[in-house]
């Protein structure tokens, strides 16, 4: 399997990643199998969202069927999106964090490797998405930061505001990567 340094990352990504938006409806040993299947293969990131599977149930199908090392944690990629709530975005402060502490919990990791802002929030205050980021930084419960679906001025705009380096989403950016989802594949 071909690999990519992640944009703004020091992550060893493999060039297809494993969409996880799907699961919710799957056993137990369905998604142990999809994902040791996938791992099999060489694909070492895997991608979440809160919203995917409705207020983080497929993080919490993931996290209730897949049980890492601590050395296999070390081995594969965690990413989740957050910002899209009961039908409006909202890249709040409060909600940025306890929607990492719910990911966190779903999935029952320490940490995340990736946290994305989902959707573009035409109302974002780039300095309160800062200090949740610095925030999480610092608590160790999240490694990098990035923006999906962004334009290039609205990643610019946050860029002012936030410390840590964005990586540009990947879907968008890099054309060798695809996104495999249970019963679809998107490039």
């Amino acid at each position: 399997m071909k690999t990519f340094t992640l944009p703004g990352t020091t992550i060893d990504a493999s060039n297809v990643i494993l969409g996880l938006m799907r699961i919710k409806d799957l056993d137990d040993e369905q998604i142990r199998t999809l994902v040791s299947t996938a791992r099999d293969a060489g694909i070492n990131f895997f991608d979440h969202a809160d919203v995917y599977g409705g207020d983080h149930g497929c993080e919490r199908r993931f996290g209730d069927a897949v049980t890492f090392s601590p050395a296999e944690r070390e081995q594969v990629y965690l990413q989740s999106k957050v910002g899209i709530r009961d039908g409006y975005w909202d890249f709040s402060k409060e909600h940025i964090l306890e929607s990492v502490d719910e990911s966190l919990k779903a999935l029952r990791t320490d940490y995340l490797d990736v946290l994305l802002l989902h959707r573009p929030d035409t109302l974002m205050e780039p300095d309160e998405i800062a200090d949740a980021f610095t925030q999480l930084h610092v608590a160790g419960k999240v490694r990098h930061f990035g923006v999906s679906n962004q334009t290039p001025g609205q990643t610019e705009l946050l860029k002012r505001s936030v410390q840590q380096p964005l990586a540009s989403h990947y879907l968008t950016k890099v054309s060798r990567v695809k996104f495999v989802f249970p019963g679809l594949v998107r490039t």
